[in-house]
């Protein structure tokens, strides 16, 4: 009878060790769930304003090199068609190296369709400039570059500030 006593009281004290063991493990598992949940609002609070500045960055970093803002800032720098077309094309250069640290935050497809608009900004005007005679007076490069760009139906940069602002405002 002792024995089936003692199988009894062991048997319990398993069932409670085994009870009290399966709660606090749910209770500590719901904390870190709760801490994690913290951590990534904390983390989202502080990384949204900066993405969304990337954002605004990327969207000022293209509408710098549109064609048309460009020749207005730099009409005066440039003599020649030659001068006008190495500016333009240092400007872009210049433009990206110093917003390149935005592709942080931005998704790997926006990066990919700045870098891809930046490039077909600059082949742009390296083919209208091939249409000029590099010696002539810049004003040539620069009316040959704003009748090409009001034969186009839409801005070179404008379906790219489109695809940020639709990526920005999932983020809000």
């Amino acid at each position: 009878m002792n024995t089936d006593i003692l199988v009894i009281i062991i048997a319990f004290c398993l069932l409670l060790v085994a009870s009290v063991y399966l709660t606090v493990h749910r209770l500590l598992l719901a904390d870190e769930r709760r801490r994690n949940i913290e951590l990534l609002k904390t983390s989202k609070s502080l990384t949204v304003p900066m993405r969304l500045q990337a954002y605004e960055r990327l969207i000022l970093f293209l509408e710098r090199i549109s064609p048309d803002a460009m020749l207005l800032k730099l009409k005066n720098q440039a003599q020649t068609n030659a001068d006008l077309h190495l500016a333009i094309l240092q400007n872009i250069r210049f433009e990206y190296e110093h917003n390149i640290s935005q592709q942080l935050y931005v998704s790997n497809e926006i990066w990919a369709l700045v870098r891809e608009t930046k490039d077909a900004v600059a082949i742009f005007v390296s083919d209208v400039a091939k249409q000029t005679e590099p010696s002539h007076s810049s004003i040539e490069l620069a009316n040959k570059l704003l009748n090409k760009i009001m034969e186009c139906d839409e801005p070179l940069v404008a379906a790219t500030i489109r695809e940020i602002k639709a990526e920005a405002t999932k983020i809000m």
